[in-house]
């Protein structure tokens, strides 16, 4: 996946405003089936697996024994299996993790990671665009479910979901059809202003929606609490990895936390500048970018104290040793309309 293609801020354009292509193709797909795979799941993850309804998606966090985060997921529920998608990067891990956490017997797993595709079309007029090469209803696809179907008679699972804050649907193919695909529904609707888009303008996109970035709003040692994700958090369940640290970290309620923040004026904020609060080291940067979608203002998340988490406080960024204003607001940044 390439850092663009014609220009980041032409493919964020594109996406707002009409539709972009990604090929996500890079991200880890693993197929688990039997009758157990719910079960099991709910005790290594904080969301619920088990209530899912079929063709549901839902987005899950791996925790460990701390409560900070393997990996952010998504569970798709399909008629035979569970497909769970994890980021490219921690794919490997992933798949080392599943099978030391000891599948119990009728549990199969298969790493499908490099043999399957997946291709997303995200924006206003994705519905539009899709659906003359599919073969179902895609406005009666509700957001965070999928169904079973052929896109230009290709099988694929054909998910309402997405990582940019837009409509959109996300298309699981086998490997070989992928490049056909793409280029087909790129030709097509060329003319439509549909675009192909890369790994920066999803990042813009992404920070704008207020979705976390694993390495960046989640880590192994940056937990769901921290990030803002406490909705995705079932404690009613029974014992899953990482909840006792949870369940005390929100309870004594003195942590870090991701904060949104913008900045005064032109100057960027980046990974790792420290951040201030009243002469004090508060925190530190942990995404930011130009924000096309707020008349291209400067705006960031950071993990900072809880005193300095709270919407409208001050604070400054330093930036090669001089301190710049800039403001908690609230995340997301950018919220398109319904």
């Amino acid at each position: 996946m390439p850092v663009q293609y014609a220009g980041i801020i032409k493919e964020h354009d594109a996406v707002r405003r009409r539709a972009g292509l990604f090929d996500l193709s890079h991200m880890g797909q693993f197929w688990l089936s039997g009758e157990m795979v719910a079960p099991w799941a709910d005790t290594l993850t904080v969301n619920a697996v088990g209530t899912m309804k079929p063709l549901q998606a839902r987005y899950n966090i791996f925790c460990n024994e701390g409560g900070g985060a393997h990996d952010d997921t998504i569970f798709y529920r399909l008629a035979t299996g569970w497909l769970l998608v994890v980021n490219a990067a921690n794919a490997d891990k992933m798949w080392k993790l599943l099978n030391e956490r000891l599948p119990p017997a009728g549990v199969a797993l298969e790493n499908r990671h490099g043999r399957r595709a997946l291709i997303a079309i995200q924006g206003p007029r994705s519905v539009e665009m899709l659906q003359p090469h599919v073969d179902l209803d895609l406005a009666a696809l509700r957001y965070y479910f999928c169904a079973e179907g052929r896109v230009n008679g290709v099988p694929a699972v054909i998910a309402r979901t997405g990582y940019t804050g837009e409509d959109g649907f996300e298309l699981f193919v086998d490997g070989n059809e992928a490049a056909r695909l793409w280029n087909s529904l790129l030709i097509v609707h060329q003319t439509d202003g549909l675009e192909p888009c890369g790994l920066g303008a999803r990042d813009v996109l992404r920070l704008e929606a207020g979705m976390p970035l694993y390495g960046h709003e989640l880590t192994e040692a940056i937990t769901p609490v921290q990030a803002g994700l406490k909705w995705a958090l079932k404690l009613d369940k029974p014992d899953f990895v990482g909840k006792e640290a949870l369940v005390q970290q929100l309870e004594r309620d003195e942590y870090s936390r991701i904060a949104g923040i913008v900045m005064d004026g032109r100057a960027p904020a980046r990974e790792g500048y420290p951040v201030w609060r009243e002469g004090r080291l508060v925190g530190s940067v942990r995404s930011g970018s130009i924000a096309p979608s707020l008349e291209n203002k400067n705006v960031a998340t950071a993990l900072v104290a809880r005193e300095a988490a709270t919407v409208g406080s001050r604070l400054e960024v330093e930036i090669r040793g001089t301190k710049h204003g800039a403001t908690v607001v609230p995340l997301p940044f950018y919220k398109r309309a319904k």
